[in-house]
């Protein structure tokens, strides 16, 4: 088969006409491939911060849980996260630098 015979069959009306079809769907149309591409990436990395935001939530209901049954946790993490102090204490907070 030379290359006359391949460009005769090419030269088929329903060939052409499918050819440049594909042609537009892949690389033209709105929905090409290359935004499929994209959009795929992107539902990917929005599907792994929702993984990650649903743990979020879960870790702190679960904190929630525990500072809700035990007052000396609570305590603790007003102290160490809040910076909270009883009336009659002085705190001094130093400096790592």
């Amino acid at each position: 088969m030379n290359f006359r015979d391949i460009l005769k069959k090419l030269s088929n009306k329903y060939i052409i006409a499918t050819l440049v079809f594909a042609a537009v769907v892949i690389f033209f149309d709105q929905y090409n491939l290359f935004e499929q591409g994209k959009s795929y990436r992107k539902l990917r990395k929005v599907k792994k911060q929702v993984e990650y935001y649903d743990n979020e939530i879960q870790k702190q209901e679960q904190t929630l849980k525990d500072l809700k049954k035990d007052s000396a946790l609570l305590e603790k993490v007003a102290r160490e996260e809040h910076m909270m102090k009883r009336d009659d204490e002085v705190i001094y907070i130093l400096d790592k630098k």
